[in-house]
């Protein structure tokens, strides 16, 4: 039995993609090779083991920027009993460490599956649920054609056998039923050796009567992601051969090359004790022994008698500016193309405000927050086909909350709450745009009785914001310690608190 059109058509699908992803892998784990001007200049670094040199990775930067930003809060639906089971399929499936790496590899990948399918008891009932990350590169969705907006089925392939003994297993899901496949060997694309998979004596075809595609595509873009750090490789490649080609004048600017002219008017006449490798009686000599008769001696306060020389001097190794002014240009052009700030590549450099910070960081926000909804959207799919899997009815509506992708913590960005308060902006929403969560902000407004208890606190944590600020440049400039800085807001922390609790009780 040959493989179906659709078997063949999506292994090879999936066979195409896989070398981008493993290259977008390499780049962000910082595994890449460098492209070399020359195979002389190749072999020559091979030679001093350069080649093997690790990588100075920024381009995992762009994807960390986004991925830092991508917290899950609460997964909830409003039912307490359908919520106590979220809390265990987190514990279950140890999804507090997984979806970060789950959104890690759909940022760095550009895709990623979530596989979310029962574990059923010995009568066939519904025991608990798995849900499995899968990168890329071993599945893939594949959508209609006529409705892109549709899972038409999903391929999971991957190897049992070994590099010399190749076994392929590919399985297809599909809305309702599984096909299993192997191939036996080296697969090529001009043979069909796709035969039914029967391996663990269950028929090679099995039901799915859950009504869906268990595969959870998370994806940058439609209908496949890109890489968020696709449009570093090239700056990364160039920053690997300036890192790689500095390493390589290193030694040489610590121990120059040096030369001889000889001037062949001079009379040579007189001792020659020079150590001589190329004479058989000092063959596995050391010419830095003591014992050897030369004249040139690497020691301090040492005179080097060179009979018959003109001059001498040394090579100048390369200028390091030749390498590190590009170098930091390169990462300026990263930071450009991935719409990443630069002050993300560089914590150390030139202190910028608030607002100027919130500025910078507006392109990547935005990205976050495109992150959110999309990977939000298929979190709640994935969780609310798991309890419908576990029993809930169809429809049961999953919320997924996110922690902001940024929030307003300095003076600056205080008082333009103030300012957005005082020309009329309602509260909550001031206070949502400055990066807290609605339901934080509820909270808050809850215990206060009117807008001029709010102005009070936004007025406070404006000037707490702006005290903070000026205590930094203080210890700056050596004005003050850390230490005196840490006592005097304590004081004023906790007096603002007493007064709080004091204002709130009515006191």
């Amino acid at each position: 039995m040959a493989g179906t059109p659709d078997l063949i058509n999506a292994y090879a699908e999936l066979s195409a993609a896989r070398p981008a992803y493993a290259k977008a892998e390499a780049y962000f784990d910082g595994d890449v090779e460098e492209i070399f001007a020359s195979d002389k200049v190749a072999k020559m670094l091979k030679k001093s083991n350069l080649d093997e040199l690790d990588e100075v990775n920024f381009a995992r930067i762009p994807v960390t920027a986004v991925t830092n930003r991508l917290h899950v809060t609460a997964v909830t639906t409003g039912d307490e009993d359908a919520d106590a089971d979220i809390g265990e399929l987190f514990k279950r499936n140890q999804l507090d460490e997984e979806i970060p790496g789950l959104h890690v590899r759909a940022c760095s990948m550009g895709d990623a599956y979530l596989m979310v399918w029962p574990e059923l008891d010995e009568r066939g009932d519904v025991e608990g649920v798995d849900m499995f990350v899968n990168g890329p590169g071993t599945v893939r969705v594949i959508y209609d054609t006529e409705n892109p907006l549709t899972k038409a089925f999903a391929i999971k392939s991957w190897n049992v056998g070994t590099v010399k003994k190749p076994v392929i297993r590919a399985d297809l899901y599909y809305a309702d039923r599984v096909e299993r496949w192997v191939w036996d060997g080296k697969h090529s694309q001009k043979n069909d050796r796709w035969t039914p998979y029967t391996g663990d004596d269950q028929d090679w075809t099995l039901p799915n009567p859950y009504g869906e595609v268990p595969f959870f595509h998370y994806r940058t873009a439609r209908p496949y992601g890109r890489p968020e750090h696709y449009a570093a490789y090239g700056p990364q490649a160039i920053i690997n051969k300036l890192v790689v080609s500095h390493a390589a004048t290193v030694d040489y600017q610590s121990l120059p090359q040096r030369y001889g002219l000889i001037d062949p008017t001079l009379d040579q006449s007189g001792q020659q004790s020079d150590f001589d490798p190329d004479n058989p009686e000092d063959v596995g000599g050391d010419p830095e022994s003591p014992l050897n008769g030369s004249q040139l001696r690497n020691d301090p306060g040492e005179f080097w008698q060179l009979q018959g020389y003109r001059t001498v001097g040394q090579f100048e190794a390369a200028n390091p500016d030749i390498y590190m002014k590009p170098f930091d240009r390169y990462i300026k052009a990263m930071a450009q193309v991935t719409d990443t700030p630069m002050h993300i590549f560089d914590s150390t450099g030139d202190r910028i405000s608030g607002e100027s910070r919130r500025e910078a960081n507006g392109p990547l926000i935005a990205k976050v927050q495109s992150r959110q909804r999309s990977f939000g959207a298929t979190h709640a799919d994935a969780f609310e086909f798991a309890l419908r899997l576990l029993g809930y009815d169809d429809d049961i509506t999953v919320t997924v909350a996110w922690a902001p992708a940024e929030q307003v913590s300095d003076a600056e960005g205080w008082a333009t709450i103030k300012a957005k308060i005082d020309a009329g902006v309602p509260r909550e929403r001031a206070l949502i745009e400055a990066g807290y969560a609605p339901e934080i902000v509820s909270g808050w407004l809850a215990n206060l009785d009117d807008d001029a208890e709010l102005q009070r606190r936004v007025e406070l944590l404006a000037t707490l914001g702006d005290a903070v600020q000026r205590l930094g440049s203080g210890v700056a400039l050596g004005a003050v310690t850390q230490e005196q800085v840490a006592t005097i807001l304590d004081g004023v922390l906790a007096a603002a608190q007493r007064t709080d609790r004091e204002l709130t009780a009515g006191g």
